[in-house]
Formats: C-alpha cells, sequence, structure tokens
C-alpha cells in the first residue's frame, strides 16, 4: 500500500481550546462499528453518560443546538478529558482534520481546510506543495476498480500541479491552462478515447502552449454582464445546499449583496470591478493563495474521477471553491476593510470549507449543479478570471 501526503501534513496539531471554532459542532458525529462496540462495554460514570448520549439508532452522538453532547462551556471534549485522551475517540474524531481519499493500492491524506489549524498551514504555505510518499506492506484490490483511467488522472493531476505551481506565470494563465486541460480530457473519457490521452498531455505540457492561450485569452472577450451571471450562478448553488451552521445563510446573503452592489457600481468592466476592495485584498489574497488553494481541492477531489468518470466536473468544483473564496473575501474587504486581513481570510476559507466538505449531500449537489454546462460551461468558468 502507499500513501501520499502534503509536505506540511506532519506539521499539523490541534490547538485545542485556542481555536477560534470547535470541529464538534454544526455536523453530525458518525461512530464507526468498533468503537460503538467498546462504548456500548463502558461502564461507571463516563460509560453511563455514553449509553444517554449516544443515538443508537442513528450510529453518531446526539446534539445539543448543533453541538456535541461531548462538547464542554470551554470546547473541549469531555469524552478526550474523562476517557484518556485520543483512545477515547471514535474513528471520525480520531482522524479529523486528516481526510483520506482511498484507492486500489493507494492512500491519499490531506487535511481539512475547514480546521482553522489547517487551513493556517495550508494558505501560509510560501513554498509550492510538494507532496511525500510513503509504502507499507498491506496489500488490497478493488474489483472493477479502473487502473487505466486512475492512470491518466494523476498524469493529468500532476501535470496541472507543475502548471499551477510555475511562478513564472501571470496566476489568469495558469488557471486558463488547467480548466481547459481537464475539459479535453473528459472529452477523452466520454468518447472512450483515454489512449490519446498521453498526445493530449504532451501538448499542454509544450513550451508553447502559454503563448497559444496567451492569444486565445487575449482574443476572449468576457463582458461584466457574463462574468456577474456566473458568479451570481455560483452563489445559487450555494442557496440550495443544506444549512450546517445557522449564522451562514445570513453572512453568505450578506457577502452578495455587497458584491452586486460592488458590480453595479463598476459598470465600465469586470476589471474595474476585479480591481474592488483594493489593495488589501490584492495584498491578503495573492497568487500564492490562490495557487494553494487550487492545489489543495485538486489533490483532495480529482483522482476520485475514477469512479465517476467526471474529471471536468471534479475540476470545476476545485475552481469554483477557489472562486467562492475569493469573491467572500472581497466582500469582507469592501465591508471593513480596517479588519480584511490574512486572518480574515483564513476565517473566511473555512467558513466556507465546513458548509460545503462537512456534508457529502452538498458537496454532491455543488458537483451536479456545476455539471449544468448551458451555465457553467468552460467559457464561462473563463469569464471568472479577473
Amino acid at each position: 500500500m502507499q500513501y501520499t501526503i502534503p509536505h506540511y501534513f506532519k506539521s499539523f496539531h490541534c490547538i485545542g481550546g485556542k481555536c477560534p471554532d470547535t470541529c464538534c459542532a454544526g455536523w453530525q458525529i458518525q461512530i464507526d462499528p468498533a468503537s460503538l462496540k467498546k462504548y456500548r462495554k463502558a461502564k461507571g460514570a463516563l460509560g453511563a453518560r455514553l449509553h444517554n448520549e449516544i443515538d443508537w439508532k442513528e450510529r453518531c452522538f446526539r446534539q445539543y443546538e448543533g453541538r456535541c453532547a461531548f462538547l464542554n462551556d470551554e470546547n473541549l471534549c469531555d469524552l478526550y478529558l474523562e476517557g484518556g485522551g485520543e483512545q477515547a475517540f471514535c474513528k471520525t474524531c480520531r482522524t479529523y482534520p486528516r481526510h483520506i481519499e482511498e484507492f486500489e493500492g493507494l492512500r491519499e491524506i490531506s487535511l481539512s481546510l475547514s480546521c482553522p489549524a489547517a487551513a493556517r498551514l495550508i494558505l501560509e504555505s510560501e513554498a509550492p506543495v510538494k507532496f511525500l510518499h510513503g509504502e507499507t506492506d498491506k496489500e488490497e484490490t478493488y474489483p472493477d476498480f479502473d487502473f487505466f483511467l486512475f492512470t491518466k488522472l494523476m498524469d493529468a493531476r500532476n501535470l496541472c500541479f507543475r502548471i499551477l505551481q510555475d511562478r513564472s506565470r501571470p496566476m489568469k494563465l495558469r488557471l486558463a491552462i488547467v480548466l481547459a486541460l481537464a475539459h479535453d480530457l473528459q472529452v477523452h473519457i466520454a468518447r472512450g478515447t483515454l489512449f490519446k490521452t498521453d498526445a493530449l498531455l504532451a501538448r499542454y505540457e509544450a513550451s508553447t502552449v502559454w503563448e497559444w492561450f496567451d492569444r486565445k485569452l487575449s482574443s476572449m472577450e468576457f463582458t461584466k454582464d457574463s462574468a456577474e451571471r456566473t458568479l451570481q450562478n455560483l452563489f445559487d448553488i450555494l442557496d440550495q445546499l443544506e444549512v450546517l451552521r445557522p449564522d451562514w445563510p445570513p453572512y453568505r446573503k450578506q457577502a452578495e449583496s455587497i458584491l452586486r452592489f460592488a458590480m453595479q457600481k463598476n459598470t465600465k468592466s469586470i476589471s474595474s470591478y476585479a480591481t474592488a476592495g483594493a489593495p488589501v485584498f490584492q495584498e491578503v489574497f495573492s497568487d500564492v493563495v490562490t495557487e494553494q488553494l487550487m492545489v489543495y481541492f485538486l489533490f483532495t477531489y480529482f483522482a476520485g474521477a475514477v469512479y465517476d468518470q467526471d474529471a471536468w466536473g471534479k475540476m470545476k468544483f476545485s475552481f469554483a471553491s477557489v472562486i467562492l473564496i475569493r469573491e467572500l473575501f472581497r466582500a469582507e474587504c469592501l465591508m471593513n476593510p480596517a479588519e480584511a486581513d490574512h486572518e480574515r481570510l483564513l476565517q473566511t476559507a473555512w467558513r466556507f470549507a465546513r458548509e460545503l466538505e462537512h456534508s457529502d449531500p452538498n458537496k454532491e449537489l455543488m458537483e451536479k449543479r456545476l455539471g449544468n454546462e448551458r451555465l457553467f460551461h468552460l467559457r464561462h468558468m473563463l469569464s471568472l478570471l479577473f
């Protein structure tokens, strides 16, 4: 079995009571079968509390006002404190914020952006992300696993990483190329012509690709109206998602209102809107931040296309997430520029990730809505590169 982690992975440590939020509220904490069996046998005062505070039918901890029954007033876990540390945790609590994607013979382990401490590691990493590899003696097989498709997805993703991390090139150009690459890869997947993927990647890896895309983008006219419609369509998706935190809908709606006003105020072109929130916005939401977010989302989700054959959908999901975080932070800059610093950017990122990544139905619904090519064609996505 092989393992892959980002280089900052082992630097993570939980900051406990110093955390600006808690991972024990706002989402249902499922309990794995082994932990359920252990909790059912627990004795004493803690055992009695476990028996009362577990929903045995749903196999999860009970919640009160959205908070886990074991989360105390200091935002610390009583199960951890009274049960002897991490050994008392169920698999969910023991694993988070580590996120594991499973493939035949490979585990890819990342840190979830929804954790404030993890978000800091992800977004404060100045160096391009490197991926570290390890191996164990464990072996496994997955029935019907499409290893040929998986290999092509990994080759494409590795090329996307190299393109995104080429800091000698403009970020707009880097993003445009990886979007187009995933779009073209999807054509081969849909047509059953994966054997042509190597030639496709060779074209995108050629040095001439930069000049070609630069000319192509320069020749494409993106109006403010088209960008505004696409951005509104993205926010409309957020409006359809399951709400995990009660403060999320008013926050999102306020941000949307602020951005709409900024769009209407900057009527000349999309470039005039792109400077909204300056100079703090450009200073804080840098190209490095954009790069790290894109690499994070692609590492976490892109290879999952091996299970649904939707590489383009995974790319759009990743890109849309980065754009939404960008625009939510732009709203912060417009609303209160004095407080729109790097700490506020971190908060914006992990608040967004909590609403999206803590809910499988939300992730599935967002990807399904992004699959509407009438609203989210490649050209529509490119219109958001401002």
